[in-house]
């Protein structure tokens, strides 16, 4: 009995032991469940929001590939669906890897290249009618299990790069027929050979013919020097020759010998004559010249010059200047002159003291002329007088428009 007793207290002890640990247990296991059901959410949101996300086919962008040739063209007439193409052959490239593509149709097919990025679509030469348009559908596969379906309008798929050349030589055919049909030959392509093979044996043997002549008188021409006598002839007869013609033209030929000489003299005598008349020229005063006068005093002081040749010169050849490079031009004389605003030019430190536009180009002008009669000049300073006279007339006809009566003698 005693032995039951201490048994029963025993198990008692270990049940009151037990429950109070299952009891600390319980709720670490729930809270670890708790854990575990967390992500398990997390990825199924995550997997709602990837089945979202856009397909390979749905942002591909399609690109016909320009080969920039006469025999193929690619006109987009959708973006990425719709194309009008011309030629045998058409690439097209990709923004999505390509896993295959498939035209279901027959007299067309399309392959991927290599790289999975280039479609090349093949035409079968009578896959379009002439002057119009046959439908294909190109199917693309993407990687991802996506496709997509592209519209392509083929005409003229018979041409190639065949076709192109033989374009370009049909002017030289069509010249090859006219030839031969000129000569009694018929136009088809049998006959133009035949033409073409004539005329080639024709070539030959004119060409043989003339390299026989030639090689004949090159002997005939090493016999006749090796022959003392035919030299001896062939001098004789050249100095009879040059003895005739001396007799017949001696008087015309000297008359000819003696006007060069008297050219050349004619020629030596002008040119002194004008370094004489620049340098006598040089010599006078600019106050000589009628139209300047009292006003030479504003011409030494803006330019520097003293005397009519110096102005003359100015006004005709421009101003230069010494540079580390060599001569600047600092301008161009009477080039650089605009009528419609003489204060912007060379000529403003003049203008300055003398406002009138149209009597500073009388005195330029009547300083060429003085050049000219005075000093026989005429012929160096002819195209600037020229060039004076056209802007005085248009100041005059400037002045005209603006008062209504013509500029006044006493301007000048």
């Amino acid at each position: 009995m005693n032995r039951r007793v201490a048994i029963l207290a025993v198990c008692l002890i270990l049940v009151s032991a037990v429950m109070p640990a299952a009891a600390a247990v319980g709720p670490s296991a729930d809270a670890g469940a708790a854990d575990i059901a967390t992500p398990s959410y997390a990825l199924q949101e995550a997997n709602e929001t990837d089945g979202n996300a856009p397909t390979s086919a749905e942002q591909v962008r399609i690109n016909p590939v320009s080969l920039d040739v006469d025999y193929q063209a690619v006109e987009v007439a959708e973006d990425d669906s719709t194309f009008n193409t011309t030629g045998e052959f058409v690439l097209f490239s990709t923004t999505e890897p390509v896993d295959a593509v498939r035209i279901s149709q027959s007299k067309a097919t399309a392959r991927v290249l290599e790289g999975g990025q280039t479609v090349r679509v093949e035409y079968a030469d009578d896959a379009a009618p002439p002057d119009e348009q046959s439908l294909y559908t190109l199917e693309v596969f993407f990687e991802d299990g996506s496709s997509k379906d592209v519209t392509l309008y083929a005409s003229a798929t018979e041409q190639s790069v065949n076709a192109a050349s033989l374009e370009r030589w049909e002017p030289v055919i069509s010249t090859l027929q006219d030839f031969a049909e000129e000569n009694g030959y018929e136009t088809d392509p049998e006959s133009v050979e035949s033409y073409i093979t004539w005329v080639d044996d024709r070539a030959q043997l004119v060409d043989g013919f003339l390299t026989e002549l030639a090689a004949q008188t090159i002997a005939w021409l090493i016999a006749g020097v090796m022959n003392p006598l035919n030299v001896i002839l062939a001098l004789a007869l050249g100095a009879l020759a040059m003895w005739r013609r001396r007799s017949k033209h001696g008087d015309l030929v000297d008359a000819l010998s003696s006007m060069a000489g008297r050219y050349e003299q004619e020629l030596a005598k002008l040119r002194n004559n004008r370094q004489q008349a620049k340098r006598t020229a040089d010599d006078d005063n600019l106050s000589e010249v009628p139209a300047i006068g009292s006003y030479a005093d504003y011409y030494e002081d803006a330019f520097g010059v003293k005397s009519p040749a110096q102005l003359a010169h100015l006004v005709a050849a421009g101003e230069a200047r010494a540079t580390n490079d060599g001569l600047e031009m600092v301008h161009n004389g009477v080039d650089d002159l605009d009528s419609e605003d003489l204060h912007g030019t060379w000529l403003e430190p003049v203008l300055r003291h003398i406002p009138n536009e149209r009597q500073v180009l009388n005195h330029l002008l009547q300083t060429i002329k003085y050049m000219e009669t005075e000093h026989q000049l005429g012929s160096v300073y002819r195209e600037t007088r020229n060039d004076l006279e056209l802007m005085l007339d248009d100041i005059e006809r400037k002045q005209t428009r603006i008062t209504g009566t013509p500029a006044a003698t006493g301007d000048d």
